[in-house]
């Protein structure tokens, strides 16, 4: 599981080490200056930025490359839609097909964005645990007053890590059921819909039967949505308030 998307990669650098909430901040500031973002000398900074933490992260470069194959199908169909939907001047012109210079640059430059969304998403958690991500967003969410429409900061972090949890173990099903279905014969490269049709019904199997198994194991362990302890005690340190205070300021010069 180690090398699967989203998943965490054992290490000790300096981002391992980094207090989840940090990090969570960190991701979020990113992501909506990335959105805000619309021209590529700056989306070249932020992917320069990224070679930087994924160096320091000591994660393989085989960990991003994983995390970007799986939206691979997403990401084309992003690129295509601006390519030949965009009003503008033409590259070529073939009957009604007819992609534009300025649907290639509007593509280019939103696909880049969306890859650099998912690799800093990964790099998230490749360097934090699932159950550190769990703590980090509870403590972000417990000021918020949730308990008046009937919910806790515990229900909606534990259901956010779950959540990042299943999509590993959902891509691995599909591989395992792929594998299986291709030791019995079934050919998947001359019917793709075939092949997704009877891929999607044992996956969705499995994943209710995953489901029920987690929700069975929950409730014979007492687990309840009040306030709980934790193995890991969170506790922000020097360098976490340096990293807050570094991304915070490349915000406001980036909004100024």
């Amino acid at each position: 599981m180690d090398e699967l998307f989203l998943s965490y990669i054992h290490g000790n650098s300096s981002l391992h080490r980094l207090d989840p909430r940090t990090k969570l901040v960190a991701l979020m500031i990113i992501s909506v200056l990335l959105l805000q973002t619309f021209t590529f000398p700056k989306l070249g900074m932020f992917a320069a930025f990224f070679v930087l933490l994924a160096y320091l992260s000591g994660v393989s470069k085989r960990v991003f490359v994983r995390s970007i194959r799986p939206m691979l199908v997403f990401f084309t169909f992003i690129f295509l839609m601006h390519l030949f939907l965009t009003e503008g001047d033409p590259i070529f012109q073939i009957g009604v097909i007819r992609p534009t210079f300025e649907g290639l640059m509007a593509g280019t430059l939103i696909t880049t964005r969306f890859v650099l969304l998912i690799l800093f998403a990964s790099l998230l958690t490749a360097t934090t645990r699932s159950t550190l991500i769990t703590n980090g967003i509870e403590r972000l969410l417990r000021p918020l007053p949730l308990k008046r429409i009937g919910l806790s900061s515990f229900d909606i972090a534990t259901m956010m890590s779950l959540s990042i949890r299943f999509v590993p173990v959902l891509l691995d099903n599909a591989r395992q059921i792929r594998y299986a279905q291709i030791a019995r014969g079934l050919d998947t490269r001359h019917n793709m819909f075939r092949t997704i049709s009877t891929t999607i019904t044992p996956m969705i199997r499995e994943s209710v039967s995953t489901a029920d198994e987690l929700a069975t194991a929950m409730e014979s362990r007492c687990y309840q949505g009040d306030f709980r302890t934790s193995l890991f005690e969170l506790k922000m340190r020097a360098a976490d308030w340096g990293v807050l205070c570094g991304i915070s300021g490349l915000a406001v010069l980036s909004f100024v």
